[in-house]
């Protein structure tokens, strides 16, 4: 029986077979340090040459501007950060519906002086361009803007807020890790001046990201110390962790379309089941401009919490928020961003689905919602509903 369908994949996604596979290979040819001279030193600056090429063809990107990073938020202060080596031009402008490490250090930044204008959104969850474009301008020292919202799968409207920075020839940070390997992305043709992502949100192993930049020499390193990824990442090269992403962008570059097709299919399907049965459920967020695989879920009057919970008891994972904030006691900073009450924010939960997730998965964890909010709402459950959850339980022996 399975025990364990897992519907929380912007928090992390699990690895890949082919991703497992390449990691134990490496493991087993017990590879030496990138930075030695001898052969195995050699053999290992090549698996990291390729996994580099790969990742850079994923994002459409030139193989020398993708630094490797422990991940976003390392690689997002990276980028942010250096408004504090500029002595003139300090000003940051960014949303408030941001990844809380951009938002966390666009207040340390305010702390020491620098400018920080936090951009709102419409409750559909994007900003609108023409106040960006108010807020905008040459005294601006850096826009970052997410992509695709990690709570919501809202994607913001890049193309008009990349314009918006050329004409005032401000750069442009966005981060990305939401958006690589669910929509498609082609660096090198875009006004994008700093690109970060994240291999664990794309079946890749947790603990390393990249950083893809137009101008390399354009940023200064936070640590000191060796050459590695041209000097501004220094230390060892994580080699396991970039070999599991380069396998990981390589097959998802190859499947993109269909995973985008095949996952929106489950995404939809789960929305149309539950909201055939529950009429009051309403999706945060635009319907018309999110990824492919991510569905807000407010449930009017319930305890979201314990929407989770019971469906964790279920064997179905799920959440409420960022995985970097979820442990914490409060509304969703986001949701409250796109006009929500706390209340509301409470009473939201957060599906989101890969392509290791099956129409069965769907069909199963609708069903338990169903049922676990029926019963939160002080209905008996309808015994069809039951008789489908057992059913496809069954099914699943």
């Amino acid at each position: 029986m399975k025990t364990e369908i897992y519907l929380d994949n912007n928090a992390t996604t699990h690895l890949s077979g082919a991703v497992r596979e390449s990691l134990a290979v490496a493991i087993s040819e017990n590879l030496g340090n990138a930075s030695s001279s001898h052969r195995s030193g050699e053999k290992t600056r090549r698996l990291i040459t390729q996994a580099r090429d790969s990742v850079a063809h994923m994002i459409g990107a030139p193989s020398k501007s993708v630094v490797f990073g422990s991940g976003a938020t390392e690689l997002n202060g990276l980028v942010i950060s250096q408004l504090l080596r500029r002595r003139r031009k300090m000003r940051l402008v960014t949303t408030e519906v941001e990844h809380s490490c951009v938002l966390r250090t666009a207040e340390w930044l305010e702390s020491e002086g620098v400018e920080v204008t936090r951009i709102p959104v419409h409750p559909s969850g994007r900003i609108d361009v023409k106040i960006l474009a108010f807020a905008v301008s040459s005294e601006t020292s850096l826009v970052s803007i997410q992509w695709v919202n990690n709570e919501t799968g809202v994607v913001q409207p890049i193309r008009e807020i990349t314009e918006i920075c050329s004409r005032e020839g401000v750069p442009f940070h966005c981060d990305a890790a939401q958006a690589m390997g669910k929509i498609e992305i082609d660096f090198a043709s875009s006004d994008i001046d700093y690109l970060t992502v994240s291999a664990h949100k794309m079946h890749g192993p947790a603990g390393i990201g990249a950083l893809c930049m137009k101008e390399p020499k354009s940023l200064a390193p936070l640590l000191h110390g060796g050459d590695q990824e041209h000097g501004l990442r220094p230390g060892t090269e994580n080699t396991l962790g970039i070999i599991g992403f380069g396998q990981a962008a390589q097959e998802r570059a190859n499947s993109l379309r269909e995973t985008i097709n095949f996952v929106t299919k489950l995404r939809d399907s789960f929305e149309s089941l539950v909201l055939a049965s529950l009429s009051q459920v309403k999706i945060n967020g635009s319907i018309e401009h999110r990824v492919c695989n991510t569905t807000n879920m407010l449930f009017p009057g319930l305890d979201g919490a314990a929407i989770v919970a019971l469906l964790d008891r279920a064997g179905i994972r799920c959440s409420q928020s960022s995985a970097c904030t979820s442990n914490r006691p409060e509304p969703s900073y986001v949701l409250r961003a796109m006009g929500l009450s706390e209340e509301e924010a409470f009473a939201s939960v957060r599906f989101s689905f890969s392509n290791q997730n099956t129409m069965s998965d769907v069909e199963i964890a609708a069903s338990n919602v169903v049922a676990i909010v029926e019963q939160l709402s002080g209905f008996q459950p309808r015994q069809a509903i039951i008789d489908s959850v057992k059913g496809a339980v069954k099914h699943e022996v």
